[in-house]
């Protein structure tokens, strides 16, 4: 796809530099240097990139013309952050860049950063806004928390959200909401070029089933996957209201939702909780383990925060069995739902190779305990074979 793109630079040998890496790809860029110069040619250009601004003035200044201007169409716009640092990136997403790409820039980054920003703009353009989505039957949303973090939270996601995806293939989706440190895409082998934090930025998308489809990344398990931040610093931009809408039109658009909650409670978990058909709560045969999820249970109980059932899993994570079931369930005050076996050689292989338990290890104890509670949580499944699923290939320490 050919741009046309508009660069303000006020410093000729930024502009000069940059100005090639845009037009690498064959795109065509013309420079301007002052302010009105960019807001009286805006409207004709399809991508806006902000460098260096002139003396006096700020590209967060700048961003804030644009987007009160009525003659600009809404083109995106691509910040150039003049230094590494995270919080100059963040206040500059802040200030409603679309994207942003620090200095020093790789330019296949830049490239990349430019095709998602054109390939996004040109989905909304050929979309009506509030087309309806077609309505199905079965919807269920199914959360993953912990108030301990490595108790396999992302583990039961994962594997949870491919076998339903075997039941719903290309509809449905995980959401990493591990804000800080999520690690979905990881456990899926996927590297994401959109994440949560650019829906956020997109009102039109948090809207529109069809729109929102299009920040999701494609697994070959027939599952759509919405991946986490790519780092710790973007987590506070994200607020419970993203949260509440995101789920809604989440609910809309696939007929299962799986969500990683990560292991933070606070308003964004709440939110989560409230709207989330069941809620598991892995837990850990120790007693530390077990006082935090009794005290969060009681927390969560007492202002009622959250809506749907909640299953209590098991994960037998030491080789000898320090507690009996029974005392789990007296110290928890509830019933354990399920327990997933001791084979820490299946869980590693999963995780360093990105490729589920239950496609990787699709015969072991772990690969049954979790089809089983999987049962429990979305209904026995039907006798029909599930779709067949291209196999991943693996190169450097098991992965593609």
């Amino acid at each position: 796809m050919q741009l046309s793109i508009l660069l303000l630079a006020a410093d000729r040998n930024a502009a000069a530099q940059l100005s090639s890496a845009l037009a690498a790809p064959g795109h065509g860029v013309s420079v301007v240097t002052t302010v009105p110069d960019l807001l009286s040619a805006a409207p004709r250009y399809s991508l806006l990139v902000l460098d260096q601004p002139p003396v006096d003035t700020t590209i967060a200044q700048i961003i804030a013309q644009l987007r009160a201007d009525t003659s600009v169409p809404g083109a995106p716009i691509l910040a150039i952050a003049q230094t590494a640092d995270v919080e100059e990136r963040i206040a500059l997403l802040e200030a409603n860049a679309d994207d942003v790409v620090g200095r020093p820039f790789d330019a296949a980054e830049l490239a990349a950063r430019v095709e998602a920003l054109a390939m996004h703009a040109q989905r909304a353009a050929s979309r009506p806004a509030g087309r309806p989505y077609a309505e199905g039957s079965g919807r269920r949303v199914v959360a993953v928390f912990s108030p301990k973090g490595g108790v396999g939270t992302t583990t039961i996601a994962t594997n949870l959200a491919l076998i339903a995806a075997e039941r719903h293939p290309n509809q449905t989706l995980i959401m990493d909401l591990d804000l800080s440190f999520g690690q979905v895409a990881s456990h899926l082998n996927l590297t994401p070029k959109q994440t949560v934090l650019e829906l956020t930025r997109d009102v039109a998308a948090q809207h529109d089933p069809e729109q929102f489809r299009s920040y999701a990344v494609h697994h070959p398990g027939n599952l759509q996957v919405l991946a986490a931040p790519s780092g710790p610093g973007f987590a506070s931009l994200i607020t419970a209201k993203h949260v509440e809408q995101i789920l809604t039109v989440a609910s809309e658009a696939y007929e299962v939702v799986v969500i990683d909650a990560g292991t933070t409670i606070d308003e964004r978990a709440m939110t989560v909780f409230g709207r989330s058909d069941t809620t598991i709560i892995p837990v850990l045969p120790e007693i530390p383990a077990l006082n935090s999820v009794h005290a969060m249970f009681d927390q969560l109980a007492e202002i009622g925060a959250v809506g749907g059932s909640i299953l209590f899993v098991l994960n037998n994570a030491f080789a000898r069995d320090l507690l009996k079931r029974s005392d789990i369930e007296t110290a928890l005050g509830a019933k354990i739902a399920a327990e997933l076996p001791y084979d820490p050689l299946v869980y590693l292989k999963a995780v360093n190779e990105g490729v589920p338990v239950i496609r990787g290890s699709a015969r072991s104890a772990p690969a049954e305990r979790l089809r089983a509670l999987a049962d429990a949580v979305l209904g026995p499944a039907s006798t029909a074979a599930p779709a067949a699923t291209p196999k991943e290939r693996r190169g450097l320490f098991g992965r593609r």
